[in-house]
């Protein structure tokens, strides 16, 4: 298989992991998710290719860490991932790419974001499980960071934190390309350990 397919067989094996552990059918994961049932069978099996917007739907709905879908590091080991390795998470219409560039486990988990986004390109974000906070730090270029009814521009050199739990986005309506990284932090209190895993309370 390639890396892409070895990564869609991962995320299809743990979705399925912790969807049984909770005892959920399809059903109750489409419905709480917005995903078709007839999507998550295809991500279950492997064959297909999820979106960012797609899988933080069903972690959200599993009340999981993105990171324990779709990375393939072991928790506590050393691990070193050179530029761009990390799973291509999302793709914009103009070249803009999002990779999960690393994760920290334990009682709380947190992810590390690469982003890069053409000018004009736009994301937006679900809320995240309750409690989750995000880190975002902006590295060349304009990012507007949008939370709820507030926007604000950050420049090279700036960085915001906010809550993950509301609906936020990113874009660039600058004049070049934007680079900046987002940490995304999910608090023990909303994490515990079941059969498949790291697992909501919620």
């Amino acid at each position: 298989m390639t890396g892409n397919q070895d990564i869609a067989t991962l995320i299809g094996q743990r979705i399925r992991a912790r969807r049984t552990a909770r005892q959920w059918s399809l059903e109750e994961v489409a419905t709480r998710s917005g995903v078709s049932r007839r999507t998550l069978v295809a991500i279950e099996q492997g064959q297909a290719n999820p979106s960012i917007a797609v899988l933080s739907g069903i972690s959200d709905a599993l009340g999981v860490a993105f990171a324990s879908l779709v990375d393939a590091g072991e928790p506590d080991a050393f691990q070193v991932r050179r530029s761009g390795e990390g799973p291509l998470l999302w793709e914009g219409d103009d070249g803009g790419t999002a990779h999960l560039a690393g994760s920290l486990g334990g009682a709380n988990v947190s992810e590390l974001w690469e982003w890069r986004m053409a000018v004009g390109e736009t994301h937006h974000s679900t809320p995240h499980p309750p409690g989750t906070r995000e880190l975002v730090a902006v590295h060349s270029g304009q990012l507007t960071l949008g939370v709820n009814d507030t926007s604000v521009v950050l420049a090279a050199g700036d960085s915001a934190t906010h809550g993950g739990d509301i609906e936020h986005s990113y874009s660039n309506a600058g004049r070049s390309a934007a680079s900046f990284s987002v940490v995304v932090h999910y608090p023990a209190a909303t994490v515990m350990e079941g059969p498949a895993g790291p697992l909501s309370q919620a």
